[in-house]
């Protein structure tokens, strides 16, 4: 059921000339004043800082800045839906994640304000791995130790940072595959989690590389196992689900730019080529391995489009197995 992500790290490792020949005979697209890079969390987190990398080189190759414009609330959603109200005249684009472009879709469906068609997938530029990571004190070492510690501890529960982000989807994929439950306490923000991770008050969370891979190096949780087909450098010696027993489980967090619906194929070419040579700089790979990600190049406007309606249509199945309701 999750194997179709395999498409996010075959699509990082492209480097060869891109067969989008359309963006070279549209493009020449230039703005005439700055550009709003729409961002749906505060400043300072893992979005905010990937978007302020993309933004300056962007800047630099589309002639005019590229101003962050950071609109928190509500999971990345209002920020989303900003976006999907804006004239697609190339000046205002935003950069969005699985939560507010596929997940929110099929939780939520009549209580979002906007639909897969308010929007103009333009590419995903960085992938990176969650981390299934446990309190110290929990009896268990790997994947298999940890089914069993949940199997006989019923009060086991674990702590998200919001219903139907998609670090609680991927735990509940987790779990249903492994044939147990765990009670989901939602919190109001990651820094609670972790809190009350470390104080034992949870035995367990799904966290991006970046948090769970420092925690663990410092060894105040133990991380027993990594969501991506691929181990991550920043923990080489865990293994990954797949490895321990959980056959196709390949689960990053991805992130994409888009536009607004009906954006003009000389603009939506022009960004195209533009963060494509962004993501391929050696700069950009070295900036963003220090956050956790990994740079994806070549993945045109259709294929992330082809991409996001699978990723929908998987993020409903998990849903609906896992019987998660919206808040």
């Amino acid at each position: 059921m999750l194997s179709r992500r395999l498409v996010i790290a075959s699509a990082a490792l492209l480097a060869c000339a891109l067969p989008f020949s359309a963006a070279n005979a549209q493009g020449g697209w230039k703005p005439d004043r700055p550009v709003k890079l729409l961002v749906g969390f505060a400043p300072g987190g893992s979005a905010d800082v990937l978007a302020r990398l993309i933004a300056e080189p962007l800047g630099q190759k589309l002639g005019q800045p590229v101003i962050v414009e950071n609109v928190a609330g509500a999971g990345g959603n209002i920020a989303t839906g900003r976006l999907a109200t804006s004239p697609a005249d190339g000046y205002t684009i935003g950069i969005a994640a699985a939560g507010s472009m596929a997940i929110t879709f099929e939780l939520n469906p009549k209580g979002t304000p906007y639909k897969p068609s308010s929007f103009t997938p333009i590419t995903m530029v960085a992938s990176q791995p969650n981390v299934l990571i446990v309190n110290k004190d929990v009896p268990a070492n790997n994947l298999q130790e940890f089914k069993a510690y949940v199997a006989r501890t019923p009060s086991a529960s674990y702590g998200i940072a919001g219903i139907g982000i998609s670090n609680h989807l991927i735990a509940e994929a987790m779990l249903h595959r492994l044939g147990v439950k765990m009670e989901a306490i939602p919190y109001k923000g990651a820094a609670p989690v972790i809190s009350d991770l470390l104080g034992g008050h949870i035995a367990m969370t799904m966290d991006n590389i970046t948090t769970a891979a420092a925690l663990a190096n410092e060894g105040k949780v133990k991380a027993l196992g990594v969501t991506s087909a691929q181990r991550a450098p920043q923990l080489p010696n865990v293994p990954t689900l797949q490895e321990q027993g959980l056959a196709n489980f390949d689960m990053p967090t991805w992130q994409g730019v888009f536009a607004p619906a009906g954006l003009p194929a000389p603009i939506l070419n022009a960004y195209y080529e533009a963060l494509q040579e962004i993501v391929r700089q050696p700069g950009t790979i070295e900036k963003m391995a220090r956050l956790g990600s990994q740079p994806v190049a070549g993945m045109e406007p259709a294929k992330f489009g082809t991409f996001l309606d699978t990723d929908r249509r998987q993020w409903a199945a998990t849903i609906k197995s896992a019987n998660i309701k919206p808040e």
